[in-house]
């Protein structure tokens, strides 16, 4: 099945140029032999008016005459090209030097019309096929009826259609040809539009614009300026969810922090309790404020991140932060982008780095690349590392496998839920360093223009 337009234009119109062409040789060559056997009968007709008009009978009944029919071929044995007179009520006949001595056989079912004519094919003694016609009347005031036939060869006829057909072919082909490349390059030139407006598609996803612009035909322009609406609804509903988080984000902040100041004068049973539920609910809050304020970036199809910037930036800080530690950065020639917003990429990176830092010895490898099409990012620490038991563990909010570091426990699993949100994943291993290796797979954006 063809399933571009461009193809199934350009088939539907290579598929008509022939038929149509081939219908035209077909109407014009069956023309043309009807044409040429016309001529070659009004021809003949006119050579049998004259024959009858120079033969006649002598004193004792004989026929006698020579008709000048101009034409050499009478005069050549075995050409197809003959005359004869028959009586047909007697051994009397005369006939041309082409014939010489022989007859033709004229089939006996062939009807005349109403002038005593009618037209036959034959084969003479050579087996060459004739086209021929036969007259009969009476000459002078004798009552003896005779034949009158002269033939030509088919084999000519055949011949000047045959060439016909073949430069009738070679125009048509040169034509068709021609017709097939002009619809070709029409058909690419009257889908260009359709092409760049899908380019502009794709600048607006891997975030290069953010709308469509330039002109377009008056038939697609429709088209263009509902997708250009449907971007701009489409932002309008990422900025209410944000401004919507950001505002539940707030309000709840005050009852919860109400919560927990009562909770300082109650018993110390009760307390307990409150501090326990509120810090269990501003966890569950947070979480689903992150996922939703994550899932309402990750919606938009115009953000991009250059990677390698992010990378050097926030190792130069980390860097200030430990001094002790060396952070490492790679990262290969494709200039991977991230198809998403630089808070999400930051936010991931950071939390990896810290997550490194805190139990790397003296280094922290970042590498990111390009593998599939996917971003691959990498950060590895030369420290104990994990077994696969805690490397389970560690990627579950609030875990904390070392609780003489410092931290909340929930670094690993926001960079896994914003992954997440992005499509992407994370997985732990062993670093070539001998540490922890977390290993980010995100969307990349394809490079500028």
């Amino acid at each position: 099945m063809i399933r571009t337009l461009s193809a199934r234009l350009f088939f539907l119109t290579a598929l008509w140029a022939i038929l149509a062409t081939s219908a035209v040789a077909w109407f014009l060559s069956t023309n043309f032999r009807t044409s040429v056997e016309i001529n070659l009968s009004e021809r003949l007709t006119a050579n049998l008016y004259n024959i009858m008009g120079s033969v006649s009978r002598d004193e004792s009944g004989k026929l006698t005459g020579g008709p000048d029919l101009r034409d050499s071929r009478f005069l050549r044995p075995g050409s197809g090209y003959y005359w004869t007179v028959n009586n047909l009520s007697g051994d009397d006949s005369l006939s041309s030097v082409s014939l010489a001595g022989g007859s033709v056989d004229v089939p006996s079912g062939a009807p005349f019309d109403s002038g005593f004519q009618r037209e036959f094919l034959a084969m003479d003694a050579g087996g060459q096929e004739l086209i021929g016609i036969e007259a009969r009347a009476f000459l002078g005031e004798s009552d003896e009826l005779y034949s009158f036939v002269i033939t030509a060869s088919r084999a000519e006829a055949d011949k000047q259609v045959s060439q016909f057909v073949r430069q009738l072919l070679l125009v048509l082909s040169l034509f068709a040809l021609g017709f097939i490349l002009v619809t070709f390059f029409l058909v690419r030139l009257g889908l260009n539009p359709i092409k760049r407006a899908t380019a502009r598609l794709a600048d607006i996803r891997e975030g290069r614009a953010e709308q469509i612009s330039g002109e377009f035909p008056l038939e697609i322009q429709p088209l263009i300026d509902e997708t250009n609406a449907l971007i701009v609804s489409n932002q309008s509903v990422i900025e209410r969810a944000r401004t919507q988080v950001g505002n539940l984000a707030h309000s709840l902040k005050t009852p919860l922090a109400v919560l927990r100041n009562e909770a300082s004068s109650a018993k110390p049973s009760v307390r307990q309790v409150i501090e326990q539920q509120v810090q269990l609910m501003q966890g569950q809050v947070q979480t689903y404020l992150d996922r939703a304020r994550i899932s309402a970036r990750s919606g938009t199809v115009t953000s991009r991140t250059e990677v390698a910037q992010s990378l050097e930036r926030l190792a130069r800080v980390m860097h200030k932060l430990n001094p002790k530690l060396d952070f490492s950065v790679e990262t290969d020639s494709s200039n991977p982008v991230f198809a998403g917003e630089q808070q999400d990429f930051e936010e991931m990176l950071g939390n990896l780095l810290e997550n490194a830092a805190k139990f790397a010895r003296s280094r922290v490898a970042i590498s990111a690349g390009t593998t599939d099409g996917k971003l691959v990012l990498s950060v590895g620490d030369d420290g104990d590392g994990m077994t696969e038991v805690q490397i389970s563990e560690a990627v579950k909010r609030g875990a904390r496998l070392d609780e003489s570091k410092p931290g909340s426990g929930l670094g690993l699993s926001i960079v896994r839920d914003i992954a997440n949100e992005y499509k992407g994943a994370l997985t732990l291993g062993r670093s070539d360093l001998g540490g922890l290796k977390a290993e980010l797979t995100l969307p990349a954006a394809g490079p500028s223009r």
